[in-house]
């Protein structure tokens, strides 16, 4: 008896571990692709397209730089019954922005592009008060004065510290 109660344990034991390695997980190592190497041989330098409409003497176009400086405060004039304001402009490259308190609780965000030949600004007005439109600002030759308008028919112009208010003030 003792010898069909030990094959009877033998049993149970290899069900057992049959059982168990049947339902442990295993994992298939990916197959790796075999290296290949290729060889190549140059037998001449590649020769970079050239534009046959392009002139060699005519250097490529390039942006000039801007001739003026806005950068700092100035004071603006603007609106129909031309309102004084304080307004600090800043330039980076071709692009100025200044934003100014309206007194009344608002703000005044200007966003425009100095011209080409620098002697004008164009750009969007947006205030907080949810308005918003374009200006054109028009340089004087001492850079120290502008006139402009909002919209193409309202006053807009100004004068850093020291100048006086251009007249007349639209343009």
């Amino acid at each position: 008896m003792k010898s069909s109660s030990l094959r009877l344990v033998i049993a149970l034991i290899a069900i057992l571990a049959v059982s168990v390695a049947c339902s442990l997980p295993f994992a298939i190592a990916p197959v790796q692709p075999e290296e290949k190497i290729v060889y190549v041989e140059v037998t001449s330098t590649p020769v970079p397209p050239t534009d046959a409409s392009a002139d060699e003497s005519t250097p490529p176009a390039t942006t000039p730089a801007v001739a003026v400086n806005l950068d700092g405060p100035w004071t603006i004039w603007q609106g129909t019954s031309e309102q004084q304001l304080d307004i600090d402009f800043l330039q980076q490259g071709y692009n100025l922005i200044g934003n100014t308190a309206t007194g009344d609780g608002h703000s005044l965000l200007f966003k425009g592009t100095i011209s080409q030949d620098s002697k004008s600004v164009s750009g969007t007005w947006e205030s907080t008060s949810g308005t918003s439109g374009n200006f054109i600002i028009t340089l004087d030759v001492s850079v120290s004065t502008f006139s402009g308008n909002l919209g193409g028919g309202v006053p807009f112009c100004g004068s850093r510290s020291g100048s006086a208010k251009p007249s007349p003030c639209i343009k």
